[in-house]
């Protein structure tokens, strides 16, 4: 049980870029205001509510101060080249592929299907974003491991100057 909690963690926490394909989405729109500016950033990741039904009442909880936290990143020029999309994998792990991806008029809506140790998740994307900052709500629903369930989590990340 622990391993299925924390692969889902992962999923919606890791910091290492997903496998992410871009081809075929029917609406993809980005808008050069929003394309990041490469530098460090400071990210809070906060679980905002979790629906596990076939998981004991203890495991939200357990989930939750797991995936609660603070973390630093570095965003690279090349990592700026694909703009938000870059920044939201992030949070991705796992073969994805957008259905849509739209940031214009500071504006991030998107949607992307992964395949996570065989089990398809799917994550819908809506929130705010300029060139130096973000608030992005993101709801995954799927197989988690432990069952079928749906998390919704929000991310805050703000530039905080150049790569240390």
């Amino acid at each position: 049980m622990r391993i299925a909690i924390l692969g889902a963690a992962t999923l919606f926490a890791g910091l290492a870029a997903a496998n992410t394909s871009y081809d075929g989405v029917s609406a993809q729109t980005l808008d050069d205001e929003m394309r990041p500016t490469a530098g460090q950033y400071q990210a809070n990741l906060q679980l905002v509510a979790i629906d596990l039904p076939d998981a004991p009442p203890q495991i939200a909880n357990m989930m939750g101060s797991m995936m609660n936290r603070e973390f630093d990143y570095c965003l690279t020029e090349a990592e700026v080249e694909e703009g938000y999309r870059s920044v939201m994998n992030r949070t991705q792990q796992g073969e994805c592929s957008y259905q849509r991806f739209s940031a214009s008029g500071g504006r991030i809506d998107a949607a992307m299907t992964c395949d996570v140790d065989g089990r398809e998740m799917v994550m819908e994307m809506t929130g705010t974003g300029t060139s130096t900052s973000s608030d992005v709500t993101m709801t995954m629903t799927g197989d988690f491991g432990i069952g079928p369930g749906t998390m919704t989590m929000r991310i805050v990340q703000e530039r905080t100057g150049a790569c240390s």
